[in-house]
């Protein structure tokens, strides 16, 4: 188990009353003013109650162990090995950066979502949202109905977001390719946003509406997860170096702590090199006193939500 720190929301702010303005005792006397003597002292106790930074320690579980390996031979390594980086290192963690896209997308699949809300919770922040989009037909007037049945749903996801007291900054909208289709036939959609920024590429972003970066996995179908960048923690842990590897390190693979191994076969006459890593996966909830408009939320997932979408064709003849 490793814990995390989340930090504090606002400390709350007490109010208290300021004495009435000063009369002049003498009335109709436009001569004399008051005095400050003439103010009287408050009668209430308006000190402040102390607040605390409560940066509370999120637990995260370390449940699995993730690894690959490959062996080399000594035929491999004296005529066909030339450049260890290329050829094995960057074979390995890719794999790994692969492993962690699917195994990250299965767990927001299975975790980004509002259904653990009470109702009274839902009514004041919102909960998961449902559209209806009709089916392709490729006309003109097709493609922005089912563009606006998305774009209508992300305003409603924004407002949950902004209503459960989420940042604005750091929000991500991830879908499969089939909602990137619809968002990029849609001409109400800024093409800029698509302009090639090798960056944003790299970081997977390939777009941005509504204030949401989005990002396209195949993992996904027709649906999208909205969340912030504080709605899930990936931790994770390298298991100490052997005493009997030949050559041990650990290193960052992308945020991921992994520690590689090399060991030699005798038998074989073969060097076998690995990667590894413990980590474990998990939503952050909020703190037990977390309110909304006067409605106690509590412990419960608010800082993301899923949007399902259904294609249905139109009803009715011409």
């Amino acid at each position: 188990m490793i814990n995390v720190n989340r930090e504090s929301r606002g400390i709350p702010v007490q109010a208290a009353g300021i004495s009435a303005p000063i009369a002049n005792p003498v009335k109709g006397d436009k001569n004399l003013f008051a005095a400050a003597s003439d103010r009287p002292l408050p009668t209430t106790d308006r000190r402040a109650a102390n607040g605390f930074i409560r940066e509370s320690r999120f637990p995260v579980q370390l449940t699995t162990l993730a690894q690959n390996a490959t062996t080399l031979s000594m035929e491999q390594v004296a005529f066909d090995l030339r450049q260890f980086g290329s050829q094995v290192l960057t074979k390995l963690t890719r794999g790994f950066a692969e492993y962690f896209d699917d195994t990250t997308a299965a767990f927001i699949k299975a975790n980004i979502n509002r259904n653990g809300l009470s109702a009274a919770a839902k009514k004041a922040v919102g909960g998961d949202i449902a559209v209806t989009i009709p089916t392709a037909d490729g006309t003109p007037a097709n493609l922005t109905a089912r563009a606006l049945g998305i774009r209508t749903s992300l305003v409603d996801a924004r407002m949950a977001l902004s209503l459960a007291q989420v940042p604005a900054s750091e929000r991500y909208l991830i879908a499969g390719p089939e909602v990137e289709a619809i968002l990029l036939k849609d001409p109400e959609f800024v093409a800029v946003d698509y302009s090639g920024d090798t960056n944003a590429l790299r970081r997977a972003i390939v777009g941005r509406i509504y204030g949401f970066d989005i990002v396209i996995h195949n993992s996904f179908g027709l649906e999208m997860y909205l969340f912030h960048k504080s709605a899930m923690l990936l931790a994770s842990a390298c298991p100490a170096i052997p005493m009997g590897a030949v050559v041990g390190s650990t290193q960052n693979i992308n945020g991921i702590a992994t520690r590689m191994l090399v060991d030699y076969d005798y038998g074989l006459k073969a060097d076998t090199v690995g990667l590894d890593t413990m980590y474990g996966l998990a939503v952050v909830n909020e703190d037990p006193d977390y309110a909304v408009r006067g409605t106690v939320i509590g412990e419960a997932f608010v800082r993301g939500l899923k949007i399902s979408i259904t294609e249905k064709a139109p009803t009715g003849g011409a």
